[in-house]
């Protein structure tokens, strides 16, 4: 398990694939996190979910330390062994947004693919209408790459999908005056 400051990162169970679905079935958190259509997504989609979760460099469900209520998770996907690059996903379910839990999140899984995975480079792609998250990643360290421009249907009406990423040297000029992770 790890621990930031509020909150723990741990494994996968089986009993959280129901926070899982939930959380994707969330339609405010699922037009964020797909260009898919935001539709209902069924208990077959829980096998999918474990699929994916199966072939993640990196998994975990974040909970509240105090609690330890589901607060959503964070995964580093579609790894490319050669180029040492990841793909960052993350998702808190709507009454956790606003707290600062994202950046602390953030923060940490960046801080951990680069010092412990030894990545070279972390990228995200992001709606470009989801400016909070924007900010989040920009105070990370992530740095804007590429717009595809009115990329994704949204809300009637379409979105540019922001390329995002951040590189090992870029993490390490910013380390300075920081806490190493925690490992518990």
């Amino acid at each position: 398990m790890f621990e930031t400051e509020r909150l723990h990162l741990r494994a996968v169970r089986e009993a959280d694939f129901e926070n899982l679905v939930a959380i994707r079935n969330h339609p405010g958190v699922q037009q964020m996190l797909t260009p898919d259509f935001v539709v209902p997504r069924g208990v077959n989609f829980a096998e999918k979910l474990r699929e994916w979760y199966s072939s993640a460099l990196f998994d975990a469900i974040i909970e509240t330390k105090d609690s330890h209520e589901f607060v959503g998770f964070v995964a580093l996907l579609n790894a490319q062994t050669k180029n040492r690059d990841a793909m960052l996903a993350l998702a808190l379910l709507p009454e956790f947004w606003g707290r600062g839990f994202a950046t602390e999140v953030s923060r940490f899984i960046v801080d951990y693919a680069f010092h412990q995975l030894a990545m070279h480079r972390i990228t995200l792609t992001v709606h470009g209408n989801n400016t909070a998250a924007i900010r989040v990643y920009n105070k990370v360290g992530f740095v804007q790459e590429g717009v595809q421009r009115k990329a994704n249907w949204m809300d009637g009406k379409w979105q540019d999908v922001v390329w995002m990423a951040v590189l090992d040297e870029d993490w390490e000029a910013s380390r300075q005056d920081r806490a190493d992770i925690k490992i518990v």
